[in-house]
């Protein structure tokens, strides 16, 4: 008999407000900078931005989870794990992981932890809760739920992460099932340390914040130029590893989540694999850059619009600060 963990819902919580590309064309005009071409490469036209004196990763990770809950009508009571992913958390403890069970009203047994792999989060997590789900047989439903507010700690001077971060988060209910064969099947990891210091947050590191000389520009995100030929490579090179000893080519997947950081560098990965673009979910028009939970924005929009459906193989990937790239196969 064989025992499965499958991708049962998908959902997708962003604030109200929209803006769009003109206010940080403006923005960054006064400064003197042209910043039409970076949009267009990174593929920004509109981002959601919370109100940040209402709203909270936290609190946009409880939306989620209740949405996904809801999909999948189950309560709080049905999940046996929960997994919280940020690299923008509210709170370092308690986890934000026990918030979200306290607002689902979950049981007393369930396992709940906060997770941080930056910008690879969500998808390290799934992957995780995936294995841990099939080694553990006290283990049937799994809630992993990222919330990134990256724009709120973003420089205003730096056009790479205010005008391309926008705010968000997205739920998965991932569900042990038996004689199917959908599910998780396997992942790929890759590690390169060259560039641990380019992107940075908070920048000042968390023993400064305090400090009264330390800047409020030191407290937010420093992000420099890092070498993307190799982050373009290694992912060419994970996802070619993961298909090949699963017996499959890229013309077996009909979805590639990926990070929506850049639209250009996505689709300098579709034309290495000569596949069509369709098959490259591009969200990041609509969201901005939502860090982790980005590749399941992706998702959803496939699954919404059709484009995957029961059956389908889905690669997801990204890759996070330091850095760490995961890639990860579904039978969706």
């Amino acid at each position: 008999m064989t025992v499965s963990a499958i991708l049962k819902e998908v959902s997708v919580y962003h604030p109200d407000k929209v803006v769009n590309n003109d206010y940080f064309i403006h923005h960054f005009q006064r400064q003197g900078k042209d910043i039409e071409h970076l949009l267009d490469a990174l593929g920004r036209e509109n981002r959601y931005v919370a109100d940040y004196q209402r709203e909270t990763t936290l609190t946009m990770a409880i939306e989620a989870s209740k949405q996904v809950l809801e999909k999948s009508k189950l309560s709080g009571e049905d999940l046996d794990m929960i997994v919280f992913v940020s690299g923008t958390p509210e709170y370092f403890w308690p986890p934000n992981a026990v918030a979200i069970h306290q607002a689902l009203q979950g049981k007393e047994e369930a396992i709940v932890y906060d997770m941080n792999v930056a910008c690879v989060g969500m998808v390290v997590a799934v992957e995780q809760a995936s294995r841990n789900m099939l080694a553990n047989p006290n283990i049937k439903r799994a809630l992993v739920v990222a919330s990134e507010q990256m724009h709120r700690y973003a420089r205003q001077e730096d056009a790479v992460t205010y005008a391309n971060f926008g705010d968000g988060a997205a739920a998965v209910l991932i569900e042990k099932r038996k004689n199917t064969e959908n599910g998780f099947i396997d992942s790929t990891y890759k590690v390169n340390t060259e560039s641990i210091d380019k992107i940075v947050f908070p920048a000042c590191g968390v023993s400064n914040m305090l400090e009264s000389d330390t800047t409020e520009t030191e407290k937010k995100i420093k992000w420099e130029n890092v070498n993307n030929d190799n982050a373009f490579l290694s992912t060419i090179e994970l996802i070619e590893k993961l298909l090949k000893r699963n017996h499959l080519s890229t013309k077996d997947i009909q979805a590639f989540c990926f990070s929506q950081l850049s639209r250009k560098n996505i689709y300098k990965i579709q034309e290495a694999f000569k596949e069509d673009s369709g098959k490259f979910p591009i969200v990041g028009t609509e969201y901005g850059y939502t860090g982790s939970v980005s590749p399941f924005m992706a998702l959803e929009h496939a699954v919404k619009t059709g484009q995957v459906k029961r059956g389908d193989y889905v690669i997801f990937w990204s890759v996070g600060a330091g850095s760490t790239a995961c890639a990860v196969l579904y039978k969706y």
